[in-house]
């Protein structure tokens, strides 16, 4: 299986968008990254995906796993099963506007009153 491993507030902020079919979920609190577990060849895919979506250029802290073996997962947020595939487009979509978010939310800073 391939991954789209996004940070962690990233990760459940794509959890909790309704009609998206994420596929199977692995957390690993230790690195404070979610894995998004897609079909296998889907990660040779996601580059020129993020390209014709126009993410392309763009600083993302998303990464794309080949042949990610799934019993590695440390916690499973949602296991792997039957009819449980995820809409490629979409998540990618979707993950990229989220990981964009939570770089903006990390890089911005508190206004300074004198």
């Amino acid at each position: 299986m391939d991954a789209l491993e996004v940070p962690e507030a990233a990760g459940r902020a794509l959890l909790r968008r309704r009609g998206l079919r994420t596929g199977a979920v692995a957390w690993d609190r230790a690195a404070g990254r979610m894995r998004f577990l897609l079909p296998p060849g889907s990660a040779e895919e996601v580059p020129g995906l993020l390209e014709w979506l126009e993410w392309g250029g763009i600083e993302l802290d998303l990464a794309v796993l080949a042949a990610c073996d799934p019993r590695e997962a440390a916690v499973w947020v949602r296991p792997p099963g039957r009819g449980r595939e995820a809409d490629l487009v979409g998540l990618v979509s979707a993950a990229a506007t989220e990981c964009h978010r939570a770089r903006l939310v990390r890089a911005t800073q508190p206004f300074a009153f004198s």
